[in-house]
């Protein structure tokens, strides 16, 4: 690519310099005539061509400052389009942090909504949308659910059957994520926005929350919607095991014309049908590399007090591939540790220091929900206990005012793991 781009700058440059040429000549020409003319109606036709000649050489000169000019330009802009891009996602990462956190105290850590990003993009491809508004997808449809961060717990977590004023509550993800996310400048936080009021309404108007009807429901939503149901109901949860994808399906296609736009549901299956259950496959990082990766985001996140994005690190990692038993000590206690050296260096305060002790019990609470979820050996949940109760010591003995005994809480610390 590079060569093409510059052929394409060198020739207009390159002619502009043989016109510059030309009427350099020219102009040599004109003057040398000027003074060897024998008459004086010779030497004022060779004074105008002299003249003339200086006119086109400034205005060629002119003409070659303007070409680099706009070159220069088109550089800028190209820059200014990356960054702009490079930018929206990184605002789309970080209301992605906040989802995840709020999957990993819901249902099943990162992966419902790595995988309905997944899925989105399949059937957006599949139907032939614009490649620009596929690529805004991928980053787009994770940010579904990022509603859900104003239910409270009580409800969002709640084993049993809700009663139907707490399902009423739960239901105003759809309106809380449309709000979170509207009024961007952001293309990608835009198609959140859409995504997140939308994705729970039906083909027959008998969703929520305004009960739009058809093609009246935006394309976004009408496909993160098939992709979000599909990926709930082969997923385990807390009342029920998963459906096989087959019984998925045939479930799905009762909804047909009802729940979904039956064009995209037709779609969908056809994408099913080329990728298989291995559609609900991720590719694996390396564990080693993402536990390191999330050692260095945990430490951040305690240090900024941000519960958030601590529990987003941790989701992540279990999403990536690493074991949730093996997070204490690959990630939370190690953090704890960096931690208490920011503190003796004087590059937080105790009160801060304290509220990540905090935060390290709150992400191993639910932790150890999710390891009782998933029906793992009970040596995950000794581990996971013994963390917790490591933390809960620091917080007894921790005292900010007291200096002596920071340094003793410090002498705990380090020994962990």
């Amino acid at each position: 690519m590079t060569p093409n781009t510059s052929d394409a700058t060198d020739r207009p440059r390159g002619g502009g310099i043989w016109r510059l040429v030309a009427g350099v000549a020219l102009a040599g020409a004109a003057g040398t005539g000027a003074v060897l003319a024998a008459g004086p109606g010779t030497a004022v036709v060779c004074v105008l061509v002299l003249a003339s000649a200086a006119g086109l050489v400034g205005w060629l000169a002119g003409e070659r400052h303007r070409e680099a000019l706009q070159q220069e330009i088109g550089d800028r802009s190209t820059e200014l389009r990356k960054a702009l891009t490079e930018l929206e996602i990184a605002q789309a990462e970080t209301v992605r942090r906040l989802s995840m956190a709020v999957e990993f105290r819901d249902e099943d850590t990162g992966a419902h909504i790595e995988r309905i990003g997944r899925f989105s993009t399949l059937l957006a491809e599949q139907i032939g949308l614009e490649e620009e508004l596929c690529a805004r997808m991928v980053h787009a449809a994770p940010l579904h659910d990022v509603g859900k961060v104003a239910i409270p717990d009580a409800i969002l977590l709640k084993p049993g059957k809700l009663t139907p004023e707490e399902r009423a509550i739960v239901e105003t993800h759809a309106e809380e994520g449309h709000r979170l996310l509207k009024g961007s400048s952001s293309a990608i936080l835009d198609m959140a926005a859409t995504i997140a009021l939308s994705h729970h309404e039906k083909w027959d108007g008998s969703g929520y929350p305004r009960g739009v009807a058809g093609e009246a429901i935006p394309i976004e939503g009408r496909i993160v919607a098939i992709a979000d149901v599909f990926d709930a109901l082969t997923s385990d949860r807390v009342y029920r095991k998963a459906f096989a994808v087959e019984e998925a399906v045939e479930m799905m296609r009762e909804e047909r014309g009802k729940h979904f736009d039956p064009v995209l549901l037709d779609a969908f299956m056809e994408v099913l049908g080329s990728s298989g259950p291995d559609a609900r496959e991720q590719v694996r990082a390396d564990p080693i590399a993402v536990a390191d990766s999330a050692l260095e985001t945990f430490v951040t996140a305690l240090a900024r007090s941000d519960a958030e994005m601590a529990e987003g690190a941790v989701a992540q990692a279990i999403e990536d591939g690493v074991a949730a038993v093996e997070l204490p000590g690959e990630v939370i206690e190690p953090a704890l540790r960096r931690v208490a050296e920011l503190r003796e260096r004087g590059e937080i305060d105790a009160e801060r220091e304290l509220a990540a002790m905090g935060i390290a019990r709150r992400v191993l609470a639910t932790l150890r929900r999710y390891t009782l979820s998933r029906d793992e050996e009970p040596e995950a949940l000794e581990r996971i206990d013994e963390s917790i109760e490591l933390v809960e010591g620091l917080l007894e003995s921790a005292t900010p005012d007291d200096e002596p005994q920071r340094g003793g809480h410090t002498a705990n610390v380090q020994p962990v793991g």
